[in-house]
């Protein structure tokens, strides 16, 4: 192409700038990169927004030829960069009979920026200002109309050769090298003929970052299906000359040096890289997988090959013939080998990229694996896996190629268990007898990787490794014991009963504890997949030849304690099991009860241990509950956490006996901890500081009471059985009322009262209020045990607390309990016989609950109205949540209360809801839109409550409704236009519709709502959208579409990938 007349025609067209004018941009660019800026942030962002008002201006599109022959390459970056920001941006406010025109100009400046002759091309930092034009031709391709871009690819290719060529004073127009213009006839004359191998070298690399760079473009772009598909088939017919451009510089040129050829072996791999992911036919992969191959093992190639497996119109097991069996041949073959043997200690980048290609080969064709797997290839193959896995080292510590290859075995393992082979007699299916010898290998290849270094113990660390080590090496050990759970899938109770015989002779034999504790390791993450009806091998690693030799070794240094604590993991790993097999418990408990005073790591592991298996077993353990009164006798020697764990885990056994029965058991174990939380609160009063520990230690002590004491909703907890559910609450229910647990209540309540009172004054600490949070949610969560506590006394305390200091955990926990107060009633309840009497006291005790629900309601909301004006929903947000969590609840559980307060209580309600709608944040308008969702809900037919809320939803619904709409399409973060659509679908659903027709007339109709940007057209789509709509999904879709419109988004590529 001529290049000096489309430029002179281009400048003439586009502003042009006097050269004062762009030697100020240029004096303040440079200023910017200037060193003596970066010392100084203001001066930096005060020229940064000196340059983008710049930018934004009209005349800013003269600066790209302005700027592009200035001889400092920041200077000239700006210039193009300017281009793609006014492209991406501004590409409107270009008239449109210059928009065409904008090609030459850009293919002028590049063609500039590379010709050799520029002296300027040679400075290291013109790469950047190339690829930021390659960025901006790109840009240009997203928005110019096509027939005004023909054969993008090709186009701006013949530009580099052009520049090149010209440098050897032939015409520039001279087809060549395949880049010919389609129609054109071919020739065997080269346009770069005369030019210096290193200067065919750069137009090489230029042409590969050009198709890099435009294709990665075009991804980024987030387009929609209607847009992606036309632009595909726009570059369709370049695509062969993207995969030559490719493959020529892959095979190479002979006459460049080693390394000139391997960078462009290198940039065309990972150009090949970026096409795949884009999308390439059959035919082009066919054409550039043998090139690929012949490359190997450049990491580069084998990170497109990982590309093509897991990406490419071959993924998902397609393509073995071009793909699988070439890979696994090269592999398995000489060169792989080679390769293979060249490493001993420290892998290289070539067997590192190796090895993640295996790994994208399995999970591409496991299933054509596991189907060939007699075939000596595939079982070289599989040993290839195996000796990766077992490299020499410790694991993410000392090596880092073992944990590429974790993730391959569950997809070998599924594959088998889908295979026809599966469903074969695996004694003497083939097929069957190599899958378990390949799995049986794992697992002894696993089993010595996860031991610790060292023998016997190395004194002041575990395996004398760091923290950080040490923590790497857990790392890889959790992954790896997760593929012990799919090696037993395939080798069933062999597998458990080989690790149960290797750990019983380590332990008879006096292993050093690394050996004992790998295996070990082993059959803990073999738990997930151990069948609960286990009888042959768990009986012996849980009896005396095991564990009862495990009980008795000495625990002297680090590496005895990490052997102790992956036994009570263990233990903890099979508590269902235990459930099912309770003479096992009382060895177990033997176990578990000293290692809870040993060092703080086991003493935590174990009391989860024990509370895990006392919720599991409780009805196993009730007849050692005198062991347990022991246990608790002891809890004084107990850190703070451990004490919680225990008491929950021994009141959950506590909970199993008979109600008349635990009695005793309760007093005695809630009694001291009440006199605990009395003596904190006296202390804390003169001395928080120092009290506070003591009070958060006896308040989640209590905490745990309630927790332990519930029955748990889990069929795996069910401590009943087949017994009658009715006659055990009806027990319950009798022993409430035993004046020994009525004590109890009041002194817990009286507790409660003391802990509230603290935390409403203010003087707490936030450890000390999430104590006390956990304790109410958790004293009435339920109504079946016998300390649980009604929930409508704690609700006027904690409205008192939020009016004396309003916060969050007030809100929050007023949400919870008024959720509380309307339990479910229970099956014993509804069986029973109901009196007259009976009947009165329960209409009675239902309007107490309505009278303390509205009294609370009236005052929470003048605290809210109180709190959170002017700009506390802004410096609030927490609390605004907190209060709106308050709101739907209410709404939800008692909309007949709120919707009978006096007017303007009601009124206030309304009004704090329309103005949560205003607010920018997400969770607060979240909560809001929830408030008025379950208001809606409550009062639409065939609620009674429909006729006395019509008017007020008469006034404030066109205000809830203006709200939305403003938020969605204005104010608000775009994140919440679902929760604005399901607010606009309950209102519409609500309301009739032809008020709400009128509504959206008024509302659309004012100027400049909610964006000036909004258009007619747009309002009308949106108002039709509105009432043919009735799901959530529609007007979500509606509200998102005319947001983009009302925000200046619509087309552009942000909105495009930021869809909702």
């Amino acid at each position: 192409m001529d290049e000096e007349t489309p430029q002179s025609q281009q400048n003439l067209t586009f502003p042009v700038l006097p050269q004062a004018d762009l030697e100020r941009v240029a004096q303040t660019i440079l200023h910017l990169f200037s060193p003596s800026t970066s010392s100084n942030p203001e001066l930096a962002k005060h020229l940064q927004h000196e340059l983008q008002q710049i930018q934004s201006a009209q005349e800013a599109w003269g600066l790209i030829a302005g700027l592009a022959g200035h001889e400092d390459p920041n200077v000239r970056f700006f210039g193009a960069h300017t281009a793609q920001v006014k492209i991406s941006r501004d590409w409107e406010t270009l008239p449109e009979d210059l928009k065409p025109a904008l090609l030459p100009l850009l293919l002028g400046t590049l063609a500039q920026a590379i010709n050799p002759h520029n002296q300027y091309s040679y400075q290291p930092a013109n790469g950047v200002v190339v690829r930021k034009l390659f960025g901006s031709l790109a840009s240009l391709l997203l928005r110019l109309a096509f027939p005004h871009f023909l054969h993008p690819i090709l186009t701006v290719i013949q530009t580099i050769h052009s520049s090149f060529a010209s440098s050897t004073a032939l015409p520039p127009s001279a087809p060549g090298s395949g880049y010919n213009t389609p129609g054109a006839s071919s020739s065997n004359s080269t346009a770069l003929d005369g030019v210096p191998p290193q200067l065919k070298h750069r137009v090489r690399l230029l042409a590969l970052e050009w198709c890099a760079i435009c294709i990665e473009e075009i991804g980024r772009a987030g387009l929609a299906e209607h847009q992606r598909q036309p632009l595909r088939r726009h570059i369709e017919s370049d695509l062969s000359v993207v995969v030559s451009t490719i493959t020529d510089a892959m095979t190479g040129d002979p006459n460049l040096s080693p390394q000139e050829r391997l960078k462009e072996a290198e940039v065309a791999c990972k150009c090949a890289e970026s096409w795949i992911d884009w999308g390439l036919s059959t035919e082009e992969l066919n054409t550039l997988l043998p090139v690929l191959y012949n490359l190997l093992p450049m990491p580069a190639a084998s990170s497109a090959l990982v590309e093509v497996l897991s990406e490419s119109i071959f993924k998902y097991g397609k393509g073995t013939k071009i793909l699988t069996e070439p890979m696994l041949a090269w592999i398995i073959g000489p060169s792989g080998q080679a390769l293979l043997g060249s490493t001993n200690d420290e892998p290289s980048e070539e067997f590192i990229a190796l090895t993640k290609l295996i790994a994208a080969l399995v999970e591409h064709s496991s299933e054509w694996l596991v189907a060939r797997i007699q075939q000596n290839d595939v079982q070289a193959f599989l040993g290839i896996i195996l000796r990766l896995t077992g490299w020499q080292g410790l694991g993410n510590v000392e090596e880092s190629l073992s944990e590429l290859t974790l993730p391959i075995y569950p997809l070998i393992q599924e594959a088998i268990m889908d295979a026809p082979m599966f469903s074969s007699p695996q004694d003497t299916s083939p097929d069957w007898a190599v899958a378990k010898n390949f799995f049986r290998e794992l697992v002894e290849v696993t089993r010595r990787k996860a031991r610790w270094p060292g023998n016997g113990d190395t004194g002041g660390s575990i395996g004398g490794l760091d923290k950080e080590d040490r923590a790497n090496f857990e790392s890889w050990r959790r992954d790896a014991g997760e593929i012990i759970v799919g090696a037993f899938y395939i080798l069933r109770d062999e597998m458990l009963e080989n690790l149960t015989n290797i750990a019983g002779q380590q332990v008879q034999s006096g292993a050093s504890w690394q050996d004992i504790e790998a295996t070990l390791h082993c059959i803990r993450y073999s738990s997930e997949a151990v069948p609960l009806g286990e009888e042959k091998s768990l009986p012996i690693l849980f009896g005396d030849q095991i564990l009862g030799q495990l009980a008795h070794r000495p625990t002297r240094g680090k590496g005895e304690e990490r052997l102790r604590l992956t036994v009570v993991c263990l233990i903890q790993s099979y508590e269902e099991w235990f459930k099912f097999h309770p003479a096992h418990l009382p060895p177990v408990l033997s176990y578990l009860v000293p290692s809870l005073t040993s060092s703080s790591t086991i003493s935590r592991s174990a009391a989860d241990a024990l509370k895990a298996l006392c919720d599991m077993c409780r009805k196993k353990l009730v007849e050692h509950i005198g062991a347990f009164a022991e246990l608790h006798g002891k809890i004084g020697d107990l850190g703070p956490e451990e004490q919680s764990k225990v008491v929950q885990g021994i009141t959950s056994v506590i909970q199993a006996l008979n109600p008349p029965d635990a009695v005793g058991p309760v007093e005695g174990i809630i009694s001291p901890i009440l006199t605990r939380i009395s003596q904190a609160l006296q202390h804390y009063s003169t001395d928080p500081a120092n009290a506070q520990p003591a009070l958060v230690q006896a308040t989640a002590a209590l905490t745990a009471c309630f927790k332990g004491l519930s029955p748990s909703e889990d069929e795996m907890f069910d401590t009943t059985d087949e017994g009658d559910e009715a006659a055990i609450e009806e027990a319950i229910a009798r022993t409430r009322e035993d004046p020994r647990i009525v004590e109890l209540r009041r002194g817990i309540e009286s507790a409660v009262e003391g802990l509230v009172g603290v935390v409403g004054r203010g003087e707490s600490d936030a450890e000390v209020a999430d104590a006390i949070s956990s304790l109410l949610k958790h004293a009435t969560l339920s109504s079946s045990t016998l300390i649980s506590l009604s929930p409508l006394p704690l609700l006027s305390l904690v409205c008192m607390a939020c009016e004396n200091s309003p916060s969050a955990l007030w809100m929050s926990l007023a949400s919870t309990l008024t959720l509380r107060v309307n339990a479910p009633v229970t099956s014993f309840a509804k069986k029973s016989e109901k009196t007259e009497e009976a009947k009165q006291q329960e209409e009675n005790d239902q309007v107490g609950k309505w009278n303390i629900v509205g009294d609370v309601a009236s005052r929470l909301v003048v605290v809210a109205g109180r709190f959170l004006v002017g700009e506390g929903m802004k410096e609030h947000p927490d609390v605004v949540e907190g209060w709106f969590k308050f709101c739907s609840s209410l709404a939800s559980r008692f909309p007949g209360v709120l919707l009978r307060l006096p007017p303007q209580v009601v009124e206030g309600y309304m009004s704090i809801g329309l103005a949560g709608l205003g607010t920018q944040e997400r969770f607060s308008l979240k909560a809001a839109s929830e408030y008025f969702v379950a208001l809606l809900a409550n009062t639409r037919y065939p609620s009674p409550l429909e006729p006395i809320s019509d008017p007020l939803f008469a006034h404030f619904g066109p205000l809830i409704l203006r709200a939305l709409i403003l938020c969605a399409g204005s104010e608000g973060p775009r994140s919440v236009i679902p929760n604005m659509a399901e607010l606009l679908a309950a209102l519409v659903s609500r309301v009739k519709t032809s008020e709400i027709s009128g509504w959206l007339d008024g509302i659309l109709a004012q100027e400049g709502f909610p964006d000036s940007r909004a258009t007619v057209a747009s309002k009308k789509k949106l108002k039709e959208a509105i009432l043919r709509s009735r799901t959530a999904r529609r007007m979500r879709e509606a509200l998102h579409e005319f947001a983009l419109v009302a925000r200046g988004l619509d087309g552009t590529t942000y909105g495009n990938a930021t869809a909702i």
